[in-house]
Protein backbone atom coordinates (compact mmCIF):
# COMPACT_ATOMS: atom_id res chain seq x y z
CA UNK A 1 0.00 0.00 0.00
CA UNK A 2 3.11 2.34 1.08
CA UNK A 3 4.47 1.98 -2.30
CA UNK A 4 0.82 2.65 -4.37
CA UNK A 5 1.35 5.95 -2.08
CA UNK A 6 4.60 6.60 -3.25
CA UNK A 7 4.00 6.43 -6.82
CA UNK A 8 0.54 7.82 -7.25
CA UNK A 9 2.31 10.92 -5.12
CA UNK A 10 5.34 10.53 -7.60
CA UNK A 11 3.19 10.37 -10.55
CA UNK A 12 1.21 13.71 -9.09
CA UNK A 13 4.30 15.48 -8.51
CA UNK A 14 5.70 14.41 -12.09
CA UNK A 15 1.89 15.81 -13.48
CA UNK A 16 1.98 19.34 -11.75
CA UNK A 17 6.02 20.00 -12.40
CA UNK A 18 4.72 19.62 -16.02
CA UNK A 19 1.66 21.72 -15.76
CA UNK A 20 4.10 24.24 -14.29
CA UNK A 21 6.77 23.77 -16.84
CA UNK A 22 4.07 24.60 -19.79
CA UNK A 23 3.00 27.57 -18.03
CA UNK A 24 6.31 28.75 -17.39
CA UNK A 25 7.13 27.75 -21.26
CA UNK A 26 3.70 29.91 -22.28
CA UNK A 27 5.56 32.75 -20.55
CA UNK A 28 8.87 32.75 -21.91
CA UNK A 29 9.16 32.78 -25.47
CA UNK A 30 12.18 32.32 -27.45
CA UNK A 31 13.06 34.03 -30.78
CA UNK A 32 16.14 34.90 -32.65
CA UNK A 33 16.65 38.25 -31.43
CA UNK A 34 16.16 37.09 -27.72
CA UNK A 35 14.53 35.23 -25.07
CA UNK A 36 11.70 37.20 -23.24
CA UNK A 37 9.93 35.99 -20.44
CA UNK A 38 6.62 38.46 -19.95
CA UNK A 39 3.64 37.50 -17.37
CA UNK A 40 -0.50 37.12 -17.13
CA UNK A 41 -2.52 40.32 -16.73
CA UNK A 42 -3.65 41.12 -13.49
CA UNK A 43 -7.26 41.72 -14.76
CA UNK A 44 -7.59 39.07 -17.23
CA UNK A 45 -5.61 36.16 -16.27
CA UNK A 46 -6.35 34.45 -19.44
CA UNK A 47 -4.09 37.32 -21.36
CA UNK A 48 -0.58 37.31 -21.84
CA UNK A 49 1.62 40.40 -21.92
CA UNK A 50 5.67 40.98 -22.87
CA UNK A 51 6.12 44.74 -22.53
CA UNK A 52 9.52 44.95 -23.27
CA UNK A 53 10.68 43.71 -26.82
CA UNK A 54 13.64 45.59 -28.28
CA UNK A 55 12.84 45.47 -32.40
CA UNK A 56 16.28 47.38 -33.54
CA UNK A 57 19.49 48.52 -32.02
CA UNK A 58 19.60 51.38 -29.57
CA UNK A 59 19.89 54.46 -31.99
CA UNK A 60 22.46 56.03 -29.31
CA UNK A 61 26.36 57.19 -29.58
CA UNK A 62 27.01 57.27 -33.01
CA UNK A 63 23.58 55.45 -33.96
CA UNK A 64 21.87 58.84 -32.81
CA UNK A 65 20.12 60.04 -35.90
CA UNK A 66 20.95 57.41 -38.24
CA UNK A 67 18.27 54.43 -39.64
CA UNK A 68 17.05 51.53 -37.41
CA UNK A 69 19.41 48.80 -37.62
CA UNK A 70 18.29 45.42 -36.97
CA UNK A 71 19.02 43.77 -34.31
CA UNK A 72 21.81 40.37 -34.45
CA UNK A 73 21.15 36.82 -33.57
CA UNK A 74 21.27 36.72 -29.45
CA UNK A 75 20.61 33.99 -26.75
CA UNK A 76 19.74 37.11 -24.34
CA UNK A 77 16.89 36.43 -21.79
CA UNK A 78 14.25 39.73 -21.37
CA UNK A 79 12.35 40.58 -18.46
CA UNK A 80 9.37 41.58 -20.20
CA UNK A 81 6.94 42.20 -17.82
CA UNK A 82 7.88 46.24 -17.22
CA UNK A 83 7.66 48.70 -20.31
CA UNK A 84 10.46 50.44 -21.02
CA UNK A 85 11.76 53.73 -21.80
CA UNK A 86 9.07 55.65 -24.26
CA UNK A 87 11.52 57.75 -26.89
CA UNK A 88 12.97 61.53 -25.65
CA UNK A 89 9.89 63.64 -25.15
CA UNK A 90 9.28 67.00 -22.63
CA UNK A 91 6.53 67.48 -20.25
CA UNK A 92 4.40 70.62 -22.01
CA UNK A 93 3.71 73.14 -19.71
CA UNK A 94 1.05 74.64 -22.09
CA UNK A 95 -2.83 74.02 -20.92
CA UNK A 96 -4.96 71.95 -22.93
CA UNK A 97 -8.64 70.46 -22.34
CA UNK A 98 -6.77 67.52 -22.39
CA UNK A 99 -6.31 67.87 -18.23
CA UNK A 100 -8.74 70.45 -16.97
CA UNK A 101 -8.64 71.45 -13.42
CA UNK A 102 -11.76 72.36 -12.80
CA UNK A 103 -13.21 73.84 -9.38
CA UNK A 104 -10.23 72.07 -7.97
CA UNK A 105 -11.65 68.58 -9.42
CA UNK A 106 -8.93 67.85 -12.03
CA UNK A 107 -10.62 65.77 -14.79
CA UNK A 108 -8.37 64.19 -17.18
CA UNK A 109 -8.41 62.83 -20.13
CA UNK A 110 -6.79 59.21 -19.44
CA UNK A 111 -5.66 58.49 -22.84
CA UNK A 112 -2.82 61.35 -23.00
CA UNK A 113 -2.60 63.21 -19.65
CA UNK A 114 -2.72 60.24 -17.59
CA UNK A 115 0.94 59.34 -16.91
CA UNK A 116 2.09 61.41 -19.48
CA UNK A 117 4.50 63.58 -17.30
CA UNK A 118 5.98 59.83 -16.25
CA UNK A 119 6.18 58.59 -20.06
CA UNK A 120 8.29 62.41 -20.69
CA UNK A 121 10.51 61.57 -17.54
CA UNK A 122 11.26 58.22 -18.12
CA UNK A 123 12.58 58.87 -21.74
CA UNK A 124 15.31 57.28 -22.82
CA UNK A 125 17.16 56.73 -26.39
CA UNK A 126 17.30 53.73 -26.16
CA UNK A 127 13.81 52.88 -26.75
CA UNK A 128 13.14 51.09 -29.51
CA UNK A 129 10.84 48.63 -28.54
CA UNK A 130 7.52 47.44 -28.71
CA UNK A 131 4.71 45.30 -26.72
CA UNK A 132 2.72 42.15 -27.66
CA UNK A 133 -0.42 41.09 -25.92
CA UNK A 134 -1.33 37.64 -27.01
CA UNK A 135 -4.10 34.86 -25.36
CA UNK A 136 -2.95 33.25 -22.79
CA UNK A 137 -3.31 29.77 -24.66
CA UNK A 138 -2.10 30.60 -27.40
CA UNK A 139 1.17 28.74 -29.03
CA UNK A 140 3.53 29.13 -32.17
CA UNK A 141 0.65 26.30 -33.98
CA UNK A 142 -2.43 28.66 -33.24
CA UNK A 143 -1.83 31.16 -36.24
CA UNK A 144 -3.84 34.20 -34.89
CA UNK A 145 -4.31 37.21 -36.82
CA UNK A 146 -1.87 40.19 -35.42
CA UNK A 147 -3.26 44.19 -35.00
CA UNK A 148 0.11 45.82 -35.04
CA UNK A 149 -0.75 49.63 -33.41
CA UNK A 150 1.69 52.83 -34.19
CA UNK A 151 0.19 55.36 -31.49
CA UNK A 152 -0.28 59.16 -31.89
CA UNK A 153 1.12 62.31 -30.18
CA UNK A 154 1.63 64.62 -33.09
CA UNK A 155 5.34 63.46 -33.70
CA UNK A 156 6.23 65.09 -31.05
CA UNK A 157 4.87 62.66 -27.69
CA UNK A 158 3.77 59.52 -27.50
CA UNK A 159 4.48 55.79 -26.78
CA UNK A 160 3.03 52.56 -25.41
CA UNK A 161 3.00 52.99 -21.74
CA UNK A 162 -0.47 54.70 -22.16
CA UNK A 163 -3.66 53.21 -20.06
CA UNK A 164 -6.09 54.37 -22.48
CA UNK A 165 -4.03 52.03 -25.51
CA UNK A 166 -3.84 48.95 -23.00
CA UNK A 167 -5.78 46.03 -25.22
CA UNK A 168 -5.51 43.62 -22.59
CA UNK A 169 -9.77 43.70 -22.14
CA UNK A 170 -10.24 43.43 -26.24
CA UNK A 171 -7.29 40.11 -26.17
CA UNK A 172 -9.56 38.81 -23.18
CA UNK A 173 -12.95 39.38 -25.56
CA UNK A 174 -11.59 37.67 -28.31
CA UNK A 175 -8.86 35.19 -27.54
CA UNK A 176 -8.86 35.21 -31.43
CA UNK A 177 -6.17 37.82 -31.86
CA UNK A 178 -2.66 39.39 -30.75
CA UNK A 179 -1.72 43.29 -30.67
CA UNK A 180 1.30 44.89 -30.80
CA UNK A 181 1.98 48.38 -30.03
CA UNK A 182 5.21 50.03 -30.71
CA UNK A 183 7.51 52.47 -29.76
CA UNK A 184 8.94 54.68 -32.09
CA UNK A 185 11.19 58.71 -32.15
CA UNK A 186 9.51 61.67 -32.15
CA UNK A 187 10.63 65.29 -32.34
CA UNK A 188 14.13 66.05 -32.72
CA UNK A 189 15.50 62.77 -32.82
CA UNK A 190 12.55 61.42 -34.66
CA UNK A 191 12.61 63.80 -37.50
CA UNK A 192 16.03 66.22 -36.76
CA UNK A 193 15.88 67.35 -40.89
CA UNK A 194 19.97 68.34 -40.16
CA UNK A 195 22.42 69.52 -42.57
CA UNK A 196 24.97 66.65 -41.87
CA UNK A 197 22.37 64.15 -42.37
CA UNK A 198 22.55 64.64 -46.79
CA UNK A 199 18.20 64.35 -46.49
CA UNK A 200 18.28 61.29 -44.37
CA UNK A 201 15.65 61.99 -41.83
CA UNK A 202 11.95 60.68 -41.08
CA UNK A 203 13.36 58.42 -38.75
CA UNK A 204 10.21 57.62 -36.82
CA UNK A 205 8.71 56.24 -40.28
CA UNK A 206 12.01 54.25 -40.77
CA UNK A 207 11.17 52.97 -36.93
CA UNK A 208 8.14 51.68 -37.75
CA UNK A 209 8.99 50.16 -40.69
CA UNK A 210 11.60 48.03 -38.56
CA UNK A 211 9.53 47.20 -36.00
CA UNK A 212 6.76 45.95 -38.76
CA UNK A 213 9.39 43.46 -40.17
CA UNK A 214 10.52 42.17 -36.43
CA UNK A 215 7.05 41.08 -35.88
CA UNK A 216 6.74 39.84 -39.31
CA UNK A 217 9.74 37.55 -38.40
CA UNK A 218 9.05 36.49 -34.73
CA UNK A 219 5.25 36.75 -33.77
CA UNK A 220 4.84 33.27 -34.70
CA UNK A 221 6.75 32.57 -31.45
CA UNK A 222 3.99 34.63 -29.52
CA UNK A 223 1.15 32.61 -31.46
CA UNK A 224 1.12 34.93 -34.67
CA UNK A 225 0.60 34.73 -37.95
CA UNK A 226 3.16 36.69 -40.10
CA UNK A 227 1.23 36.48 -42.70
CA UNK A 228 -2.04 38.49 -41.22
CA UNK A 229 -0.95 41.89 -39.90
CA UNK A 230 -3.15 44.81 -39.58
CA UNK A 231 -1.09 48.05 -39.43
CA UNK A 232 -3.25 50.15 -37.38
CA UNK A 233 -2.35 54.18 -36.38
CA UNK A 234 -4.39 56.86 -34.82
CA UNK A 235 -3.67 60.77 -35.12
CA UNK A 236 0.65 61.01 -35.81
CA UNK A 237 0.22 57.01 -35.98
CA UNK A 238 -2.49 56.86 -38.84
CA UNK A 239 -0.91 59.16 -40.78
CA UNK A 240 2.20 57.55 -40.59
CA UNK A 241 -0.06 53.68 -41.29
CA UNK A 242 -1.17 55.74 -44.42
CA UNK A 243 2.13 57.12 -45.62
CA UNK A 244 3.89 53.48 -44.60
CA UNK A 245 1.12 52.26 -47.88
CA UNK A 246 3.40 53.87 -49.81
CA UNK A 247 6.77 54.06 -49.00
CA UNK A 248 6.70 50.44 -49.31
CA UNK A 249 4.04 49.72 -51.71
CA UNK A 250 5.83 46.80 -53.06
CA UNK A 251 6.88 44.96 -50.05
CA UNK A 252 4.00 46.20 -47.23
CA UNK A 253 4.43 42.98 -45.74
CA UNK A 254 0.92 43.91 -43.69
CA UNK A 255 -2.19 42.75 -45.23
CA UNK A 256 -4.59 45.04 -44.58
CA UNK A 257 -4.74 49.11 -42.82
CA UNK A 258 -6.46 51.13 -40.42
CA UNK A 259 -6.43 55.03 -39.95
CA UNK A 260 -8.20 56.37 -36.94
CA UNK A 261 -8.24 60.24 -37.65
CA UNK A 262 -5.64 61.32 -39.91
CA UNK A 263 -4.28 60.30 -43.47
CA UNK A 264 -1.46 61.15 -45.96
CA UNK A 265 -3.04 63.22 -47.63
CA UNK A 266 -3.79 67.25 -46.27
CA UNK A 267 -0.43 66.54 -44.06
CA UNK A 268 1.57 69.28 -43.47
CA UNK A 269 5.43 68.84 -44.17
CA UNK A 270 8.21 70.80 -42.43
CA UNK A 271 10.09 73.10 -45.44
CA UNK A 272 13.25 73.60 -43.35
CA UNK A 273 15.32 71.87 -45.89
CA UNK A 274 17.95 73.90 -45.06
CA UNK A 275 18.48 72.20 -41.71
CA UNK A 276 18.14 76.21 -40.18
CA UNK A 277 15.98 74.37 -36.49
CA UNK A 278 18.62 71.95 -35.78
CA UNK A 279 21.20 74.37 -36.48
CA UNK A 280 19.86 77.08 -34.00
CA UNK A 281 19.23 74.19 -31.55
CA UNK A 282 23.06 73.30 -32.16
CA UNK A 283 24.43 76.56 -31.80
CA UNK A 284 22.33 77.48 -28.53
CA UNK A 285 23.91 73.65 -27.20
CA UNK A 286 27.69 74.87 -28.06
CA UNK A 287 27.75 73.27 -31.11
CA UNK A 288 28.56 76.04 -32.88
CA UNK A 289 30.08 74.94 -36.74
CA UNK A 290 29.52 76.35 -40.28
CA UNK A 291 30.50 72.76 -41.56
CA UNK A 292 27.52 69.96 -41.26
CA UNK A 293 29.17 67.19 -40.11
CA UNK A 294 31.03 68.85 -37.04
CA UNK A 295 27.58 70.48 -36.18
CA UNK A 296 26.43 66.83 -36.49
CA UNK A 297 29.41 65.26 -34.89
CA UNK A 298 29.20 67.85 -32.20
CA UNK A 299 25.48 67.20 -31.39
CA UNK A 300 25.57 63.47 -31.02
CA UNK A 301 27.78 64.39 -27.80
CA UNK A 302 25.17 66.41 -26.15
CA UNK A 303 23.44 64.73 -23.20
CA UNK A 304 19.34 63.53 -24.23
CA UNK A 305 17.86 65.83 -22.14
CA UNK A 306 20.34 68.73 -22.56
CA UNK A 307 18.55 68.69 -25.97
CA UNK A 308 15.24 67.68 -24.98
CA UNK A 309 14.76 70.49 -22.34
CA UNK A 310 16.28 72.96 -24.58
CA UNK A 311 13.92 71.99 -27.40
CA UNK A 312 10.75 72.03 -25.22
CA UNK A 313 11.36 74.65 -22.99
CA UNK A 314 11.86 77.12 -26.30
CA UNK A 315 8.97 75.51 -28.16
CA UNK A 316 6.57 76.41 -24.99
CA UNK A 317 8.08 79.90 -24.79
CA UNK A 318 7.17 80.38 -28.11
CA UNK A 319 3.56 79.58 -27.78
CA UNK A 320 2.93 80.97 -23.69
CA UNK A 321 5.38 83.70 -23.71
CA UNK A 322 7.10 85.54 -26.51
CA UNK A 323 4.68 84.51 -29.29
CA UNK A 324 7.51 86.77 -31.26
CA UNK A 325 9.85 84.47 -30.99
CA UNK A 326 10.49 82.25 -34.17
CA UNK A 327 8.70 78.69 -34.03
CA UNK A 328 11.25 75.30 -34.40
CA UNK A 329 9.77 72.53 -35.42
CA UNK A 330 10.98 69.23 -36.02
CA UNK A 331 8.37 67.39 -37.87
CA UNK A 332 8.39 64.96 -41.22
CA UNK A 333 9.79 66.28 -43.99
CA UNK A 334 9.34 65.45 -48.08
CA UNK A 335 11.98 63.36 -48.87
CA UNK A 336 9.97 61.27 -51.79
CA UNK A 337 11.63 57.98 -50.21
CA UNK A 338 9.25 57.96 -46.75
CA UNK A 339 7.45 61.35 -47.13
CA UNK A 340 6.10 61.86 -51.15
CA UNK A 341 5.67 65.13 -52.51
CA UNK A 342 1.66 64.53 -54.39
CA UNK A 343 0.13 61.47 -52.95
CA UNK A 344 -2.72 62.38 -55.48
CA UNK A 345 -0.44 60.91 -58.31
CA UNK A 346 0.93 58.27 -56.26
CA UNK A 347 -2.58 56.86 -56.37
CA UNK A 348 -2.66 57.60 -60.12
CA UNK A 349 0.35 56.10 -60.85
CA UNK A 350 -0.62 52.89 -58.44
CA UNK A 351 2.12 53.64 -56.40
CA UNK A 352 -0.01 52.42 -53.36
CA UNK A 353 -0.06 49.03 -51.52
CA UNK A 354 -3.24 47.30 -52.93
CA UNK A 355 -4.97 46.58 -49.51
CA UNK A 356 -8.16 46.74 -47.94
CA UNK A 357 -8.44 49.80 -45.83
CA UNK A 358 -10.86 51.23 -42.41
CA UNK A 359 -10.54 54.93 -42.16
CA UNK A 360 -11.84 56.55 -39.08
CA UNK A 361 -12.49 59.98 -38.52
CA UNK A 362 -14.29 61.51 -34.82
CA UNK A 363 -17.79 63.88 -34.66
CA UNK A 364 -15.81 66.47 -32.98
CA UNK A 365 -11.76 65.67 -33.82
CA UNK A 366 -10.97 69.30 -32.78
CA UNK A 367 -13.04 70.04 -29.43
CA UNK A 368 -9.87 68.68 -27.17
CA UNK A 369 -7.15 70.64 -29.56
CA UNK A 370 -8.36 74.15 -29.99
CA UNK A 371 -7.66 76.78 -27.55
CA UNK A 372 -10.94 76.82 -24.55
CA UNK A 373 -11.11 79.49 -21.88
CA UNK A 374 -9.39 78.61 -18.94
CA UNK A 375 -10.86 80.07 -16.39
CA UNK A 376 -14.24 79.58 -18.30
CA UNK A 377 -14.57 75.83 -18.86
CA UNK A 378 -18.02 75.97 -19.31
CA UNK A 379 -17.95 78.19 -22.20
CA UNK A 380 -15.94 75.73 -24.10
CA UNK A 381 -14.08 76.72 -27.06
CA UNK A 382 -15.20 78.34 -30.49
CA UNK A 383 -17.15 76.39 -32.03
CA UNK A 384 -16.57 77.18 -35.34
CA UNK A 385 -12.92 76.89 -35.09
CA UNK A 386 -14.15 73.03 -33.59
CA UNK A 387 -16.10 72.53 -37.06
CA UNK A 388 -13.61 74.08 -38.96
CA UNK A 389 -10.84 72.33 -37.94
CA UNK A 390 -12.97 68.87 -37.29
CA UNK A 391 -13.40 69.04 -40.88
CA UNK A 392 -9.71 69.45 -41.92
CA UNK A 393 -9.36 65.45 -40.69
CA UNK A 394 -12.78 64.66 -42.21
CA UNK A 395 -12.19 66.48 -45.79
CA UNK A 396 -8.71 64.65 -45.81
CA UNK A 397 -10.57 60.99 -44.73
CA UNK A 398 -13.33 61.24 -48.10
CA UNK A 399 -10.26 62.51 -50.36
CA UNK A 400 -8.79 59.67 -49.34
CA UNK A 401 -11.82 57.82 -49.99
CA UNK A 402 -12.24 59.11 -53.27
CA UNK A 403 -9.06 58.31 -54.45
CA UNK A 404 -8.99 55.01 -53.50
CA UNK A 405 -12.21 54.41 -55.23
CA UNK A 406 -11.13 55.45 -58.49
CA UNK A 407 -7.80 53.08 -58.28
CA UNK A 408 -10.46 50.50 -56.89
CA UNK A 409 -8.99 49.55 -53.19
CA UNK A 410 -11.46 48.56 -50.82
CA UNK A 411 -12.10 51.33 -48.65
CA UNK A 412 -14.44 51.35 -44.90
CA UNK A 413 -15.34 54.19 -43.66
CA UNK A 414 -17.03 55.03 -39.62
CA UNK A 415 -17.46 58.14 -37.36
CA UNK A 416 -16.98 57.96 -33.20
CA UNK A 417 -20.14 59.87 -32.25
CA UNK A 418 -20.78 58.91 -28.83
CA UNK A 419 -21.15 61.39 -25.97
CA UNK A 420 -19.93 59.56 -22.90
CA UNK A 421 -19.57 61.55 -19.63
CA UNK A 422 -17.11 59.37 -17.78
CA UNK A 423 -14.19 59.90 -20.74
CA UNK A 424 -15.91 63.14 -22.23
CA UNK A 425 -16.99 65.12 -18.75
CA UNK A 426 -17.11 68.45 -20.01
CA UNK A 427 -20.41 68.49 -22.52
CA UNK A 428 -18.63 70.58 -25.54
CA UNK A 429 -15.99 67.69 -26.01
CA UNK A 430 -18.32 65.22 -27.18
CA UNK A 431 -17.02 62.53 -29.50
CA UNK A 432 -13.21 64.46 -29.58
CA UNK A 433 -10.26 63.41 -31.48
CA UNK A 434 -8.36 60.09 -29.51
CA UNK A 435 -11.68 59.50 -27.95
CA UNK A 436 -12.70 56.17 -29.93
CA UNK A 437 -9.63 54.37 -28.68
CA UNK A 438 -11.78 54.20 -25.52
CA UNK A 439 -14.08 51.88 -26.90
CA UNK A 440 -11.75 50.07 -29.56
CA UNK A 441 -9.13 49.01 -26.86
CA UNK A 442 -12.21 48.50 -24.03
CA UNK A 443 -10.16 51.26 -21.35
CA UNK A 444 -13.35 53.06 -20.89
CA UNK A 445 -13.25 51.47 -17.40
CA UNK A 446 -10.51 53.65 -15.91
CA UNK A 447 -12.41 56.68 -16.53
CA UNK A 448 -13.97 57.55 -13.36
CA UNK A 449 -17.98 58.57 -13.71
CA UNK A 450 -21.31 56.11 -14.68
CA UNK A 451 -20.83 53.63 -17.64
CA UNK A 452 -23.68 52.93 -19.09
CA UNK A 453 -24.62 50.18 -21.04
CA UNK A 454 -24.87 51.62 -24.34
CA UNK A 455 -21.10 52.39 -23.80
CA UNK A 456 -20.29 48.45 -22.88
CA UNK A 457 -22.07 47.66 -25.99
CA UNK A 458 -20.51 50.16 -28.21
CA UNK A 459 -17.56 49.37 -27.18
CA UNK A 460 -18.03 45.47 -28.09
CA UNK A 461 -19.44 46.07 -31.05
CA UNK A 462 -16.61 48.58 -32.79
CA UNK A 463 -14.42 46.31 -31.32
CA UNK A 464 -16.06 43.16 -32.80
CA UNK A 465 -15.99 44.81 -36.18
CA UNK A 466 -12.14 45.54 -36.13
CA UNK A 467 -11.47 42.06 -34.84
CA UNK A 468 -13.93 41.01 -38.60
CA UNK A 469 -12.05 43.24 -40.25
CA UNK A 470 -8.38 41.62 -38.72
CA UNK A 471 -9.75 38.06 -39.06
CA UNK A 472 -10.57 38.55 -43.06
CA UNK A 473 -10.30 42.09 -44.32
CA UNK A 474 -12.97 40.67 -46.72
CA UNK A 475 -15.74 39.92 -44.35
CA UNK A 476 -17.42 43.52 -43.43
CA UNK A 477 -19.84 43.26 -45.85
CA UNK A 478 -21.70 39.94 -45.50
CA UNK A 479 -21.80 41.57 -41.38
CA UNK A 480 -23.39 44.50 -42.33
CA UNK A 481 -20.74 47.07 -42.76
CA UNK A 482 -20.80 48.14 -46.84
CA UNK A 483 -17.22 49.17 -48.51
CA UNK A 484 -17.76 52.94 -49.02
CA UNK A 485 -17.99 54.33 -52.39
CA UNK A 486 -18.02 57.54 -52.93
CA UNK A 487 -17.05 60.36 -55.61
CA UNK A 488 -16.09 63.67 -55.40
CA UNK A 489 -19.84 65.15 -55.39
CA UNK A 490 -20.58 62.91 -52.42
CA UNK A 491 -22.37 59.26 -51.71
CA UNK A 492 -21.23 56.22 -49.80
CA UNK A 493 -22.54 54.70 -46.40
CA UNK A 494 -20.21 54.99 -43.21
CA UNK A 495 -20.58 53.13 -40.11
CA UNK A 496 -21.61 55.52 -37.01
CA UNK A 497 -20.96 54.99 -33.31
CA UNK A 498 -22.45 55.58 -30.38
CA UNK A 499 -24.64 58.33 -32.20
CA UNK A 500 -28.42 59.46 -30.79
CA UNK A 501 -28.50 56.55 -28.49
CA UNK A 502 -27.36 54.09 -31.29
CA UNK A 503 -24.75 50.89 -31.17
CA UNK A 504 -24.32 51.32 -34.20
CA UNK A 505 -25.91 52.85 -37.86
CA UNK A 506 -25.07 53.22 -41.13
CA UNK A 507 -25.78 57.09 -42.28
CA UNK A 508 -25.14 58.58 -45.82
CA UNK A 509 -21.14 59.71 -46.16
CA UNK A 510 -23.20 63.67 -46.63
CA UNK A 511 -24.44 63.70 -43.28
CA UNK A 512 -20.44 63.76 -42.25
CA UNK A 513 -18.93 64.96 -44.70
CA UNK A 514 -21.49 66.88 -47.16
CA UNK A 515 -19.02 70.40 -46.84
CA UNK A 516 -16.59 68.67 -47.67
CA UNK A 517 -17.87 68.53 -51.56
CA UNK A 518 -19.90 71.99 -51.31
CA UNK A 519 -18.53 74.00 -54.62
CA UNK A 520 -16.77 76.55 -53.99
CA UNK A 521 -16.01 74.85 -50.60
CA UNK A 522 -12.58 73.05 -50.88
CA UNK A 523 -10.34 71.65 -47.43
CA UNK A 524 -7.41 69.55 -47.71
CA UNK A 525 -6.91 69.80 -51.06
CA UNK A 526 -2.91 69.47 -50.90
CA UNK A 527 -1.58 66.39 -52.54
Amino acid sequence: MLKILIIVLSLTSLSLAGHNVTKSENLTVQTRTGTFIGNLNDTYPDVRHFKYIPYAKPPVGDRRWTSPEPLGNSSKVYDSTVFGPSCPQYVSAIPTSWALNITGNLIVNYGESLLAGLVAQNSAEDCLTLAVWTPASATPDSKLPVIHFLTGGGDVTGGINIPTQMPANWVHRSQQHIVVTTNYRVNIFGYPNARGLNGNTNFALQDQRKAVEWVAENIGAFGGDPSKITLWGQSAGSGATDQYLFAWYQDPIIRASISSSGVAIGRASNLDYAGTNFTFVAKSLGCDFSDPDLELECMRRVPMPRIEDFVGQYQDNSTLVNTSQPVIAFTRQIDNKYVFANYTQKYLDGQIAQLPKIIGTTAREASALVPYPIHNYTAGPSEQLIYTQTLNTVCAAHNTSVLRNEVGLPTYRYEWAGNFSNIAPVPWLGAYHYSDLYMLFGTYPIAPGEITDLEIQTSEKMQDFFLDFVMDPTSLPQNGWLEYVTSQSGGGKLAQFGADGQVAQFVDGDSVEGACHIPGVVYNTAP
